[in-house]
């Protein structure tokens, strides 16, 4: 028995530590690549920051690190991706609750089934969300209808997403930011990555196993007494 509760709390440690996308707070040397079926090119419409037709590319990244490797969406539409490996600082991103619903309700088949290319409408949809007014039809990031496969599937995304479904809070948020330390500009786009917040039950397993492990502990002693 006594194996078997030190076994369930290695397990509940084991899973609340490796919930983390990040080892350390700072990634000296990080790589990035498309992944999977690589990038989406959708064109914007007039009067936007992007110009008439500019071409925006929207890609989920793969950072690598060390043999460290993890899923990562931009926020920074205007803001391009470096060519070679940066050195990025991890901080907590304050998600706002319109992405995590983005988050918490697409996130997962964003990024699974790569082949069917949703995850280019999660970029769009994140892109809105973070930087601009959330209406793909006007602002900053607008195009010109939603005839556009991604761009129409983004705008489900964002009803969903600027609606008032519950929030789970089940990702935790951080940032990934690339800047010159001389002149404190942007070196490369920002990153953002998330994890998974440790549900209930595997809090109740450690505490439970922790509590077991003193009982057993106090057990022994007065037995040696």
């Amino acid at each position: 028995m006594h194996m078997i509760i030190r076994a369930g709390v290695a397990a509940a440690a084991f899973t609340l530590a490796s919930g983390s996308a990040l080892a350390t707070p700072v990634l000296p040397t990080a790589n990035l690549s498309a992944t999977g079926a690589g990038s989406q090119i959708v064109t914007t419409a007039t009067n936007g920051a992007f110009g008439n037709g500019s071409a925006i590319t929207a890609v989920l990244w793969t950072v690598n690190y060390n043999s460290n490797t993890f899923l990562a969406f931009c926020l920074d539409p205007k803001v391009a991706v470096a060519n070679q490996a940066n050195s990025y600082s991890s901080s907590v991103f304050a998600a706002s609750d319109s992405i995590k619903r983005l988050y918490e309700n697409y996130y997962e088949a964003a990024t699974t089934n790569i082949a069917g290319k949703s995850y280019a409408a999660f970029q769009l949809a994140l892109w809105e969300l973070n930087n601009d007014n959330s209406n793909l039809l006007d602002g900053e990031l607008k195009f010109r209808n939603l005839n556009n496969a991604y761009v129409k599937e983004a705008d489900a995304m964002l009803k969903v997403a600027n609606g008032s479904g519950a929030i789970k809070n089940t990702y935790s948020y951080t940032s990934l930011i690339s800047k010159d330390p001389a002149s404190d500009k942007l070196t490369s786009q920002t990153l953002l990555t998330i994890s998974p917040v440790p549900e209930a039950q595997t809090w109740a397993m450690l505490v439970a196993g922790l509590g077991l492990l003193g009982f057993m502990s106090r057990r022994r002693k007065a037995g040696q007494a």
